[in-house]
């Protein structure tokens, strides 16, 4: 609970336990900014897979056939030294490794902060996006990712494409803008009893 947020609370005359939802909604808020995601769980993950996966289908001209590891590696190598990364990541260098064999076979690759392990029978270039922009500080599918990830693919696959997942991602419900902006106490209050008066009038009372 945020302390601050509580005694301003308390000051303008908000009872106890109102005062501390509105502590609780700042320091959420705080967390939500400082962290790029709106939820500790990973909960956008699978939807996030099904409209990359629409994407990969609706652009596989731009994003073209699989790779060889050595095709892969050198991808890698020109997405690290852009200056897109040198601005994502400070230059963060990655190292790339390939699975021999997947106890999963759904699974393409994964990040590890400062490398990634890709699958040899199904590496794409949006792959390897995908796991770059988890170690571009990313490790989640939260609206930070989502955001980067557009980017990433905006720049090395084409402008095209990006609309294509961006709006994938906002057709199947996902966001990729979240308000930062942290209500007052008087805000709050006023917005908690409209939701409060809107539940009503929809459950009839």
């Amino acid at each position: 609970m945020n302390l601050e947020a509580y005694k301003h609370a308390r000051q303008i005359g908000m009872g106890y336990e109102s005062a501390r939802q509105y502590a609780a909604y700042v320091e959420k808020k705080k967390e939500q900014t400082k962290t790029g995601r709106s939820a500790k769980k990973d909960s956008t993950k699978t939807k996030v897979y099904e409209a990359e996966y629409d994407y990969e289908v609706k652009c596989s001209a731009d994003i073209g056939d699989y790779l060889t590891k050595e095709q892969a590696v050198k991808y890698v190598k020109r997405i690290t030294k852009s200056q897109l990364w040198a601005e994502l990541t400070g230059g963060k260098p990655i190292t790339v490794s390939f699975f021999k064999g997947l106890a999963n076979p759904s699974t393409a690759g994964l990040a590890f902060g400062r490398s990634i392990k890709l699958a040899p029978s199904c590496i794409t270039k949006h792959v390897i996006l995908h796991e770059l922009t988890h170690c571009a500080g990313h490790m989640h599918h939260d609206v930070e990712f989502r955001k980067c990830l557009v980017r990433m693919v905006s720049r090395f696959i084409g402008r095209r494409p990006s609309n294509v997942l961006k709006n994938n991602f906002k057709n199947i419900g996902l966001k990729m803008s979240k308000k930062k902006t942290i209500l007052s106490p008087e805000a709050w209050l006023a917005s908690k009893e409209k939701m409060k008066r809107l539940r009503e009038m929809k459950a009839g009372v």
